[in-house]
């Protein structure tokens, strides 16, 4: 008997048993697994068995479907499999290991908290999500702006000029 055993707070404790039907997971309400989470989309995945494995595949959900924190599309589930649909995470048991060591495995399960970054970047270049900044306009840019800057000085200049040489 394949199950999948609820491990985030949404579904803490819920074991659900994989039929030979499979199931559906989403927030939905027609899902054999409805969780109302706003990182679950509505039709998000679905495990159906095929011969002795179990399979999970991917609905095109919005903020993905992993296993072992590994972004899927289709994963043939093994047992100790960590789920993970959306941010709510399931435990994956088949009749490979017995329930209780799964539960086992879950109640050792402990969250570190890292203090900071292990080393310090040596730069942020990488970090934007457009990409490095081209640097071949930079020159011209700086031109413009510099001609623009002499512009302006020269018309304040004049009106200035002929404020005063006006009185």
């Amino acid at each position: 008997m394949a199950v999948l055993i609820g491990m985030s707070t949404d579904v803490k404790g819920q074991t659900h048993e994989i039929g030979s039907g499979g199931l559906t997971i989403g927030r939905s309400s027609d899902n054999s697994i409805a969780i109302n989470n706003s990182t679950v989309s509505g039709k998000h995945c679905n495990i159906t068995i095929e011969g002795e494995n179990c399979v999970l595949r991917d609905l095109g959900s919005t903020n993905g479907t992993r296993v072992n924190s590994k972004e899927i599309k289709e994963a043939v589930l093994r047992p100790k499999d960590l789920v993970q649909v959306g941010s709510v995470e399931f435990l994956f048991n088949s009749q490979d290991i017995p329930l209780s060591e799964a539960e086992a495995i879950y109640n050792k399960t402990e969250i570190v908290e890292a203090s900071g970054p292990a080393v310090k970047p040596q730069s942020f270049n990488s970090i934007s999500p457009f990409g490095a900044r081209r640097r071949e306009n930079q020159n011209l840019w700086v031109t413009v702006i510099a001609i623009i800057g002499v512009l302006a000085v020269l018309v304040v200049g004049f009106f200035l000029f002929k404020l005063f040489t006006n009185s």
